[in-house]
């Protein structure tokens, strides 16, 4: 940490932050290359906080698109402005930003981060360079200082944006400032509501309905908010089957998300797992040493799980059994058919809007969890350390492998 404390950006009154330990193995080329993705993000994250508040103000006279007719006038302000602009409009930007990042301003090792060859002040190809000295270094300062704001102001622009369906400027100049309830100005409140009752995804307000979903979280599937980016719910005979995929995907990446905590705190249980010693610091790697019968038990009560479900569950769908009951609650207020779970249940008496609560934070939860595991296995891969939801900062040598309870040398 300590070599890099005297870096650009390491400034009052937090000194070098890095609550994360990325640059505690002193690596430098890996500290350049991090802060030229910092430097990146920063400088476009303030062209972007511009960009929102410019167009309110001015727009170029004349054509987007002239062969599709589209005005830079006829074009909104904020996100809904994606759905705007034309493909072929979109296509360019991609290509330019290739040429930016491929052809003009490339990454150079041998420079310091941030500094292409190719560019001047403010970015300008091939233009003027600042005299190296404290002022130099007190405007890189800023930049950083001013980067680091701008996507933290971006990401909060873009938030209130998607919530309340208003451009920043629209939300000041109307007083609608909390997306929460809807701000102060409740007109704009009303308009929204009709618009998403006229057809826009309650997920991504400047777009329609997908085509199958009817956009209503306490609906005939809890937790739709109107978002199929790729269209599955247009086959309506699999889409039970989806929902049904979704829960069990979840449910499963819940129990890893908490299987990958239990595993790297060392917690160890008798009398199977310590029979066979496995490392608690790598779950992946404590994979490939269970033994084949300890995989063969596992893969023999996931299928069993697995048929049952798709007797009593799936083949169930046209006599009214909803997609990812398992029928663990009896007495939960259902008013189709319930499957009978072999196994234990539980009786929790909840009254329906209780119910479609519990529905909804399971289903957001479960979506949640499978981006969450998703990470840990990708951190997981490329450290060779297992993430874990309650943070470890030290840990003793006999927790290294589960089942050696005794510390080494005793």
């Amino acid at each position: 940490l300590r070599a890099f404390e005297n870096e650009l950006g390491v400034q009052a009154p937090v000194g070098f932050f890095d609550p994360f330990g990325m640059t505690k193995d002193g690596d430098l080329e890996a500290f350049k290359r991090r802060r030229a993705t910092e430097l990146k993000n920063g400088r476009v994250a303030m062209l972007a906080t511009m960009g929102y508040i410019v167009p309110e103000y001015f727009r170029f006279p004349g054509y987007c698109s002239p062969s599709e007719g589209v005005k830079f006038a006829d074009i909104p302000n904020g996100l809904a402005a994606i759905s705007k602009v034309p493909a072929a409009g979109w296509t360019q930007w991609f290509l330019f930003l290739g040429l930016i990042e491929k052809g003009i301003y490339t990454f150079d090792p041998t420079r310091a981060p941030g500094d292409y060859k190719n560019a001047g002040v403010l970015g300008v190809p091939n233009g003027s360079t600042m005299t190296p000295g404290e002022g130099r270094n007190r405007k890189l300062n800023s930049e950083l200082a001013n980067g680091r704001l701008a996507m933290m102001a971006m990401a909060a622009i873009v938030a209130q944006n998607g919530a309340t369906g208003q451009s920043l400027v629209e939300q000041f100049t109307t007083g609608n400032l909390n997306p929460f309830i809807g701000g102060y100005a409740q007109e704009d409140r009303a308009n929204k509501v009709a618009m998403r009752a006229g057809g826009n995804s309650e997920a991504l307000p400047w777009a329609p309905v997908p085509e199958g979903l009817t956009n209503d979280i306490f609906g005939p599937y809890v937790g739709d908010a109107g978002f199929d980016p790729a269209g599955f719910a247009k086959n309506q005979r699999l889409l039970p089957w989806y929902r049904e995929a979704e829960l069990a995907h979840g449910r499963v990446c819940m129990l890893a998300t908490l299987g990958y905590t239990v595993q790297t705190s060392g917690a160890k249980f008798e009398p199977f797992i310590t029979r066979y010693p496995t490392d608690s610091a790598d779950p992946l790697k404590a994979a490939t040493q269970v033994p084949i019968i300890g995989w063969l038990q596992i893969l023999v009560v996931i299928a069993l799980s697995e048929l049952w479900r798709y007797e009593n569950v799936i083949t169930k769908y046209s006599e009214g059994v909803q997609p990812g009951d398992l029928g663990w609650n009896p007495t939960a207020p259902m008013s189709s058919k319930r499957p009978k779970w072999f196994g234990p249940t539980f009786t929790a008496n909840y009254k329906p809007e209780e119910w479609n609560n519990m529905r909804l934070r399971e289903i957001k939860h479960c979506r949640l969890a499978m981006v969450g595991f998703f990470f840990m296995v990708l951190t997981n891969a490329s450290t060779g350390q297992g993430p874990s939801l309650i943070p470890n900062f030290t840990q003793a040598e006999f927790q290294s492998t589960v089942g050696d309870f005794i510390p080494k040398g005793l």
